[in-house]
């Protein structure tokens, strides 16, 4: 209950919260807490799970009831009050059938608290994603610029030229085409912008209007300074994968429940009390009566068979989930492994063609200021782009990262 009662406050101040501009991928990691309809979904079925296991509880509470009678009776021909009024207290002591129900409950919660950490695994990856999708749009429209300038230049060039007949009309219209292709990779490219910014909107339930404007773009070179662990170390982790262990808890409980039914004599112990007064036989009665009973029904219970039956087939269908969900996160696992190790080295020839690019803007920069011929254009152009596929490749490994970690039960924070 108290993690519900917390989730409730999380989801009420992530609600009064305004995107801060710029926003950082923290910030908006933060803002996306309860703000999911797919994790308000879950924490609706925690707390309607918790309320049926507060009304098993509530199934021990004592219960008190009054009883009034005011009427008479005939006795020999004589008028004999037969009023009483009594308060009734019982409260049911211990009852198996209750006892199962529990077990049942508690590992209902149990499933759907590892079920929303789920939800928030795959809401955190979704923000991410959409988050550098917005970094990754507005690269490219700085590339699209850089070439749009570019184009236009050329057009002006031989506009000039042609104006002083030293280029020829195809020349022209040539340049022109591509200053159109150009501002068209432009538009499209500002298209992207804000179409990434409505998916981030959306994801952190926010109206179109709402959408993000500046978001800071994160740096994770620092990740590939550190070594990545051989695939043995995060494959013997394995056996905490969150789904594995909610599959193994399941069936734990089920084999707890198989084991209950077949002690389940349907025992019920309750007591009673009766408190009051009766105007008929009064002396004989008394004030009070304490009682304790016993309830056992006797006899096959065809209801009980079946539901055992049903409970070994529920065994042996975990059983299987659990070998094909082991045979699933160990192919992830290393398919996210060797991801990582592709990224790492694709990481490494990214550095140099970034030194390439800017070794090669630099002399081009240079032969620009001393007028010589240069295409310093083009090596900017070059460059931004450099800078994007590297940026690209850093979000693709953090991505990765986080997967691989989730898949060991690890949080990891990067």
């Amino acid at each position: 209950m108290k993690v519900i009662l917390l989730l409730a406050l999380v989801f009420n101040s992530a609600w009064a919260q305004e995107l801060p501009n710029p926003l950082k991928l923290g910030q908006a990691l933060a803002f996306s807490n309860g703000q999911s309809l797919t994790q308000q979904q879950q924490y609706l079925t925690i707390k309607n799970t918790q309320q049926q296991l507060d009304d098993l509880n509530g199934l021990y509470t004592t219960r008190a009831t009054f009883d009034l009678k005011l009427a008479g009776r005939s006795d020999y021909n004589k008028n004999t009050n037969n009023s009483h009024a009594f308060v009734y207290l019982k409260k049911t002591l211990f009852d198996q059938q209750i006892e199962i129900s529990k077990t049942s409950q508690l590992s209902n919660i149990a499933n759907a608290t590892l079920s929303l950490k789920q939800v928030q695994h795959d809401k955190s990856i979704n923000i991410m994603r959409r988050f550098f999708d917005i970094v990754l749009a507005d690269m490219s429209y700085e590339t699209a610029l850089e070439k749009l300038a570019m184009a236009a230049i050329h057009e002006g060039r031989v506009k000039d030229d042609y104006n002083v007949q030293d280029a020829s009309e195809v020349d022209l219209l040539e340049k022109q085409a591509n200053t159109q292709l150009s501002q068209i990779e432009r538009l499209k490219a500002e298209s992207a912008q804000i179409k990434t910014r409505a998916a981030l909107a959306q994801s952190l339930n926010l109206s179109y209007s709402e959408r993000p404007d500046d978001v800071s773009k994160p740096n994770y070179k620092h990740l590939f300074k550190r070594q990545l662990a051989e695939f043995e170390h995060y494959q013997q982790k394995l056996s905490d994968n969150p789904e594995l262990k909610q599959l193994q808890q399941s069936l734990l409980t089920i084999k707890t429940q198989i084991s209950q039914e077949k002690d389940n004599l349907d025992i019920v112990l309750s007591s009673n009390v009766r408190l009051g007064e009766q105007a008929y036989q009064r002396e004989k009665n008394g004030h009070w009566r304490v009682g304790l009973n016993l309830s056992m029904p006797f006899g096959v219970d065809a209801k009980k068979s079946s539901k055992m039956s049903k409970l070994q087939l529920d065994i042996e269908q975990l059983q299987l989930d659990i070998k094909q969900h082991q045979q699933s996160i160990e192919t992830n696992a290393l398919d996210y492994y060797l991801t990582l190790k592709s990224l790492r080295q694709t990481h490494k020839a990214l550095l140099i063609e970034l030194d390439y690019r800017d070794l090669y803007l630099e002399k081009a920069r240079a032969n620009y200021e001393m007028e010589i011929k240069s295409d310093i254009g083009n090596a900017m152009i070059n460059y931004t782009d450099s800078e994007r596929k590297l940026a690209e490749n850093e979000f693709d490994y953090v991505i990765t990262l986080k997967q691989l970690h989730h898949l060991i039960g690890d949080n990891y924070e990067i």
